[in-house]
C-alpha cells in the first residue's frame, strides 16, 4: 500500500477535533486492570517557539552519537527531553536532527557561495540524528559550536515523526519534521569559552549577544541548561522540546493493522456528554490514540503505552474537557506499533448539544 501522510489522510476524511479526559481500563481473560496516567516528570512541557532553519538545514542522514568528526573545541554533551505538550508525557522513536557551526562559525556540506563564512564542502561535521529511548531521551555528542557575524551563539535542530530514513537528502524539510526551531547559549558562558579556550581565543568573543540577536527575542524557553562542573575540560547541556505533535507525514499502514487490533465505534454516537471508546488487541504492542484537528494538528495524545492483549475502553467526557467543545463531528485515531510495523485505524463521532 502506496504510504499516505496524516495531513492527506485527515483532508479526506473531512472532520473536526475532540479533547478531553480519559478513563482507560482493560480486560483479558483473567484479570481486569486499571492503567492511570503517568505522573509528569519534573520537565518543562511547555511549547517553544517555532524559529528558522537558516540557510544550513539539511534532512537527517547521519545517526550517529558523534557528530564533531574529530574538529577543534571543547567538548560538549547535548542531552534532549522530549514531551508531549498535551499530557507531559514523553514521547519515545522521535528523531531529533541536530546541526550547528564549527569553531570557525563554519556549517560543513556548504560554499561560501550559500552564504558560509568558509567552505565547508569537504566535510557533514556537526551534523546527526538520534532517536528518542522509551523515556523521550537522546544524547549527542558534539564540540561547543562557535560564532559568524550577526548572531548570537545557538544550536539548530527539528524534531520528525514517522521519519524514514535512505530518501533523498535537500534543504527542503522532510515531510515528517515536526517542529523546527533553535536553542541558545547563555551569554556569560559564551563569553568565558570564547575567551578561556585555545580553539577560540584568537577569534574572540562573539560581539552579538541575546539582547541584540535579531531572532532571539527573548525566547527563554530556547535557553540550554548547562553543567560546568567539568570546565575547562568539558561541558554538559540539557534541552527539552515541548512537542505540539503536529501531524505529518509517516508510513504507516492503514488497511492490514486488522489482524492485530480493532478500534471499536465510540457509544454512544451522537453524544452530548461522555462517551465510550473499546478498542481490542490481538496481541501486544505500543499503542497511541490521538485526537487531530481538520489541519492534521494533535489537539490531545489520549494513550501512549506499552499494552498487552486484551479489550480496552476510554471514556470521554465532554464536560470536563479543558475546553468547551463546539458541536459538530470529530476523529479520534489509534495506531498500534509491533515486530510486524505500525498499523493504524481511525473513525468518526459526533458530539452534538443536546440527546435526540
Amino acid at each position: 500500500m502506496k504510504p499516505i501522510n496524516r495531513k492527506e489522510f485527515l483532508k479526506r476524511a473531512g472532520v473536526g477535533l475532540i479533547s478531553g479526559p480519559f478513563i482507560l481500563s482493560g480486560l483479558d481473560k483473567l484479570t481486569s486492570q486499571s492503567l492511570q496516567a503517568s505522573p509528569k516528570p519534573p520537565f518543562d512541557c511547555v511549547l517553544q517557539p517555532v524559529h528558522t532553519g537558516g540557510p544550513f538545514y539539511l534532512d537527517p542522514e547521519y545517526d550517529r552519537l558523534d557528530i564533531s568528526e574529530g574538529r577543534p573545541g571543547l567538548p560538549l554533551q547535548v542531552r534532549f527531553k522530549v514531551l508531549g505538550v498535551q499530557n507531559c508525557e514523553p514521547v519515545p522513536d522521535a528523531v531529533v536532527n541536530l546541526w550547528h557551526c564549527d569553531h570557525r562559525g563554519v556549517y560543513s556540506q556548504f560554499s561560501t557561495a550559500q552564504g558560509n563564512p568558509e567552505d565547508g564542502t569537504d566535510g557533514s561535521y556537526f551534523r546527526g540524528y538520534r532517536q528518542t529511548n522509551q523515556a523521550g531521551e537522546c544524547v549527542f555528542e558534539t564540540k561547543f559550536p562557535g560564532w559568524y557575524p550577526g548572531r548570537a551563539t545557538h544550536f539548530h535542530f527539528d524534531v520528525h515523526l514517522g521519519f524514514m530514513p535512505g530518501g533523498e537528502i535537500d534543504g527542503s524539510k522532510d515531510p515528517s519534521s515536526t517542529f523546527l526551531s533553535q536553542m541558545y547559549v547563555p551569554d556569560a558562558l559564551k563569553t568565558l569559552v570564547y575567551t578561556e579556550i585555545d580553539d577560540y581565543a584568537d577569534y574572540g568573543d562573539n560581539p552579538v549577544d541575546l539582547t541584540t540577536d535579531g531572532l532571539f527575542n527573548n525566547a527563554q524557553s530556547l535557553m540550554m541548561t548547562f553543567d560546568s562542573s567539568d570546565y575547562p575540560n568539558s561541558l554538559t547541556a540539557d534541552f527539552c522540546i515541548g512537542l505540539d505533535m503536529l501531524g505529518t507525514g509517516t508510513s504507516i499502514q492503514i488497511g492490514e493493522g486488522k489482524q492485530y487490533f480493532e478500534l471499536g465505534q465510540n457509544f454512544p454516537n451522537p453524544c452530548s456528554s461522555t462517551t465510550d471508546i473499546s478498542f481490542s488487541l490481538k496481541e501486544s504492542g505500543m499503542v497511541t490514540l490521538s485526537v487531530f484537528n481538520p489541519a492534521g494538528e494533535l489537539v490531545e495524545q489520549l494513550v501512549h503505552r506499552q499494552l498487552r492483549a486484551g479489550e480496552y475502553n476510554v471514556q470521554f467526557d465532554r464536560n470536563q474537557a479543558k475546553d468547551d467543545l463546539p458541536a459538530g463531528n470529530y476523529l479520534f485515531e489509534m495506531t498500534l506499533r509491533n515486530a510486524k510495523g505500525r498499523f493504524r485505524q481511525s473513525r468518526m463521532m459526533m458530539i452534538i448539544d443536546s440527546d435526540y
